[in-house]
């Protein structure tokens, strides 16, 4: 390898290793943006693409009918390589959820991607594709509320009539519409935080801007490039249009549907892998949260306990199911809101707009009750799943106090979005810990003379840390925790046990003065058992991400797996750097998965640095590979996989998913360049 043309060769050599001063030096300092998720694909059609857009019109659904599209890889000595050579402090200046806005960005450039040319609408490829779309309501998209979606998108084309013509004439045919928004609501009932009752759910009374959003969000999950591209515009046009709904009737904010199109706006936006649609949304995550807040969302006396007896029937019975189903809607649209604002915080580490403390309302109840078809099933189930119950269901501060009350009411609860709610919540402790460490300049692996505040931080990691651990002993058994709920607690741990911020640091987000600042500070972390707990949770998190079902690991999972790919490699850089004479005896020892379960051997390694750690990688054709987490490149090839290989393969991957694979190539060839990895 051409040690010149190396990524990040020579700031991990400046880091690492003091070096003379060199005045022919050039002053720009060469690196990566660790977390640079900017999606630089052209967002415009291209003739190729509406050549394809006219075959997926009528057939793209179809198993075959499409060529699978190769992704473009990137080696070693590729121009987006060389550009990674550039200046580090500018490229972390470039934040990952910000953009430099040029004079042509504006809400309008992505009208031309309305116009889907169409050709074919009722070939039998599109039929049979239709047949195979497992549908989760079986009422279809009219005509209509295809008319008026196409309306409020022409709306924001009345500066240029050629467009608008365009559009209306190519826009996609009521059968592409329904097949979009059925892709969207059979996902949406895979998702732990779903809040779309789809009992009581009838598609074409919906607003247009509800129906427009979620064919943006089916286009985004095909695996069709242009319907992507189709996608990303709808979105943008519905960002112009739905604040005129607010706007021409105030009242719009207490109806429910709006809402919703409005958190579906962002949701679409926020993990899309393109920076500039990634800030807008982020910078828009408080105005659902503010509507809710203002209109008493939040709070327990909003959900009085529905009284349900045994002899209600008729209409009285009718009214009381919809009363709940619409108190059961806003809440778990709230405690949607609420997971999305941690993730987002746990992956920018800024603060959330939602707290905790002000959400003293009921946690989700029952799925059975949720799913229930009519009023007399959900009566018949209400009257089970509540007997013998008093007090209403908890609200998630109650489970901060008191986690055992989720056994306790475990037969009334979603306990797996219950789980989900109590360990995003939990974010906010870790970051508050986090925050105060960085004040106070200590850390909870440091010998520190320390005053009160560093023992205050210190008993309070050590209760922290003792909560996590008392969490993962109840809930080891329960169903309820899937693959997302384990990854997210082996991702909270993890957090305990090494600052995200110093990693980021050490990767050059403030430039080499500040990586060569904190280099000392994670060789003491490096030689403690705080290490060991780190890089354990981590490879629990790439474990429980091999456990995703196909095509779900993507948005903050993804990101997940990225924070954990960037502790191993940290670990491993700065052990290889201590290391650089290994003994015999090292290579002979027992070799231990930090990806298995949880044994003594693991818990030597952990306390005393007994033992060969390793990863294993996702098996490929029944061969399966492992590596050593001394060395980052091999651990990061493993990361790259887990990724790629949760998607179909030939599948081109979510933009965010594939920035993250090039950033995590990057970190391995950075470690290997210097011979650390």
């Amino acid at each position: 390898m051409d040690m010149n043309r190396s990524p990040f060769f020579d700031f991990l050599r400046d880091v690492l290793y003091e070096q003379p001063l060199d005045a022919q030096r050039m002053p720009d300092s060469q690196g990566l943006a660790v977390l640079d998720f900017c999606d630089n694909a052209n967002l415009e059609l291209t003739e190729i693409d509406f050549g394809l857009l006219d075959h997926w019109n009528m057939d793209g659904m179809a198993e075959g009918t499409l060529p699978a599209q190769d992704v473009v890889t990137h080696g070693e000595h590729s121009a987006e390589i060389a550009q990674m050579r550039q200046s580090l402090v500018q490229a972390w200046t470039e934040s990952p959820w910000r953009w430099d806005p040029k004079n042509n960005d504006t809400g309008y450039q992505e009208q031309g991607l309305l116009a889907v040319p169409a050709k074919e609408m009722s070939s039998a490829q599109f039929q049979e594709s239709r047949k195979r779309l497992e549908r989760v309501v079986a009422e279809k998209l009219e005509q209509p509320t295809r008319d008026r979606v196409l309306a409020i998108l022409l709306s924001t084309c009345y500066q240029n009539a050629a467009t608008a013509n365009r559009v209306a004439a190519s826009f996609p045919t009521v059968e592409v519409m329904d097949t979009l928004v059925h892709i969207f609501l059979a996902s949406q009932a895979c998702q732990v935080d779903e809040w779309i009752h789809f009992p009581t759910f009838r598609l074409n009374e919906q607003w247009p801007e509800w129906v427009a959003m979620a064919a943006a969000m089916g286009a985004s999950l095909t695996p069709v490039p242009t319907l992507r591209k189709f996608g990303f515009a709808v979105q943008e046009a519905v960002r112009i249009t739905i604040p005129g709904r607010f706007e021409e009737n105030n009242t719009a904010i207490q109806r429910l549907g709006l809402v919703q199109s409005l958190i579906l706006l962002q949701d679409h936006g926020l993990w899309s892998g393109n920076r500039r649609k990634m800030e807008i949304a982020e910078c828009h995550l408080v105005i659902p949260v503010t509507m809710m807040r203002y209109r008493g969302k939040f709070q327990r006396s909003k959900y009085p306990v529905t009284a349900v007896d045994v002899t209600d029937e008729g209409e009285v019975l009718e009214q009381k199911w919809k009363h709940w189903v619409e108190m059961e809607q806003w809440k778990r649209l709230v405690f949607h809101c609420y997971i999305r604002e941690a993730q987002t915080s746990m992956t920018t580490l800024t603060n959330p707009c939602l707290s905790y403390s002000e959400l003293t309302l009921p946690l989700p109840e029952s799925r059975d009750l949720w799913f229930a078809e009519n009023a007399l099933e959900w009566k018949r189930r209400y009257l089970e799943k509540n007997a013998g119950h008093q007090k209403r269901p908890p609200s998630v501060g109650d489970l901060f106090h008191d986690v055992h009350l989720l056994t306790q009411n475990h037969a009334r609860l979603d306990v797996q979005y219950s789980i989900s709610i109590f360990l995003h919540g939990f974010w906010a402790l870790i970051l508050e810990y986090r925050q105060l460490s960085s004040v106070h300049k200590t850390r909870s692996y440091a010998n520190s003379l320390g005053g009160n505040p560093n023992l205050l931080l210190d008993s309070r990691h050590q209760e922290l840390v003792k909560d996590l651990q008392s969490f993962q002993l109840i809930a080891s058994g329960w169903r309820d925790m899937s693959p997302r709920e384990h990854l997210l607690l082996n991702l909270l741990m993890m957090n305990l046990h090494v600052s995200l911020d110093d990693m980021q640091l050490f990767s050059g987000k403030e430039g080499e003065d500040q990586a060569r600042r904190i280099y000392p500070v994670l060789q003491q972390w490096a030689t403690s058992s705080e290490s060991r707990s780190a890089v354990w949770c981590a490879a629990q998190v790439l474990r429980y991400a091999r456990y995703f079902p196909q095509d779900h690991l993507k948005d903050f999972y993804a990101v997940a797996v990225h924070h954990a790919a960037l502790t191993l490699w940290t670990y491993g850089v700065v052990v290889r750097a201590l290391r650089r004479q290994r003994t015999p005896s090292q290579h002979q020892s027992e070799a231990i998965y930090l990806d298995g379960s949880d044994s003594i051997a693991i818990q030597r390694f952990i306390g005393f640095d007994q033992g060969r750690p390793l990863i294993n990688a996702p098996a490929v054709r029944g061969m399966v590979r492992e590596a050593s987490i001394h060395d980052p490149r091999a651990c990061m090839e493993i990361a790259q996989d887990v990724l790629r290989s949760n998607f179909t393969r030939g599948q081109e991957l979510p933009p965010l998913v594939e920035n993250l694979c090039q950033i995590i190539q990057q970190l391995g060839a950075a470690a290997w360049a210097v011979g650390l990895g």
